[in-house]
């Protein structure tokens, strides 16, 4: 019991500033006071900077990890856009086709309906009492200024099968009575049932037709016709 008593007094002991020798002495005094006052202050800018360098970092690999991620998503939004260009740019093309294959199908149909058209022509009352006739004359912009290019069809009711020769001339009208004989690059005609004629007219300067006059002569039969000068834009 004795001996527990003088370890708590032993303990609860405290040395006195005389007691504590030089080192105990400064710390006690105000230099010393002074001196753990500056320590703290330096162990906590330095604990400070220690953690403000931490918080830095930490920033940094957020702001990398934002960029990274903002890539990520930029590089995935641009291949999703390149792809639909890609399908936008094959419908287009799917597109484009279609147009030119109904164009041609549409082209294709009214060319059958003509045809039919002209064999109705030919079978009709009216062709028979006409041994030979004009069914089609058209002019159509040439390429150059002055220029127009014409079509002729010339057609025949021939129920005897043989061939009729003979030749075309057409003459142009303008104002004033002026006229302009032109010249087809075909001028003889030897048909059998029908005939077409093409090529190009070059007008000349300072002449302007009014109206087109075509004459056919074949066998005993003459025919002659006057159109409107009108070139269609087609």
């Amino acid at each position: 019991m004795a001996r527990r008593n003088r370890v708590r007094r032993h303990r609860l002991h405290v040395l006195l500033p005389s007691e504590a020798g030089p080192v105990g002495r400064f710390l006690t005094s105000r230099a010393g006071v002074l001196l753990i006052a500056l320590l703290a202050l330096a162990a906590g800018f330095l604990l400070g900077r220690v953690t403000d360098s931490a918080a830095d970092v930490r920033a940094e690999q957020q702001v990398r990890d934002i960029k990274a991620e903002f890539s990520r998503k930029l590089r995935n939004e641009r291949e999703k856009a390149a792809v639909k260009a890609k399908e936008y740019v094959i419908i287009e093309e799917a597109s484009a086709k279609l147009q030119v294959e109904n164009q041609e199908l549409l082209a294709s149909m009214a060319a059958l309906d003509d045809r039919v058209a002209f064999f109705k022509r030919m079978a009709s009352p009216k062709a028979a009492a006409m041994p030979v006739d004009i069914d089609l004359f058209e002019l159509l912009p040439g390429p150059a200024p002055g220029v127009v290019r014409y079509r002729l069809l010339i057609t025949r009711n021939n129920p005897s099968g043989a061939v009729l020769q003979g030749s075309v001339r057409v003459r142009l009208q303008g104002a004033g009575g002026r006229h302009q004989d032109m010249t087809l690059d075909q001028p003889r005609i030897q048909l059998r049932y029908y005939q077409q004629f093409s090529g190009e007219w070059a007008v000349p300067a300072g002449f302007t037709p009014e109206r087109v006059d075509i004459q056919i002569k074949g066998g005993s039969s003459t025919v002659e016709r006057r159109f409107k000068w009108e070139v269609k834009n087609r």
